[in-house]
């Protein structure tokens, strides 16, 4: 399940579930600093961790993909 980034000293877990992606690049499109792409256009992370000024748009990167093979939570 996706948070609200309301709090942006809270730090969130990104998850990928690549062997289920389709490739199409949306989340590298609205966030490359967080999802990038493999030779073969699947998704891997930069960090598995995010904060700051980075959880809107990491957020944002996971809604964007059509596999819904991201997830990005709250750490407690």
């Amino acid at each position: 399940m996706q948070k609200s980034a309301t709090n942006d000293d809270k730090t969130y877990k990104i998850t990928a579930d690549t062997p289920n992606c389709c490739g199409y690049g949306l989340c590298a499109s609205v966030c490359p600093e967080i999802y990038k792409l493999d030779e073969d256009g699947l998704v891997y992370l930069a960090t598995d961790t995010v904060s700051g000024e980075l959880v809107a748009s990491a957020i944002e990167g996971a809604a964007s993909c059509p596999a819904e093979v991201l997830q990005v939570t709250l750490i407690d």
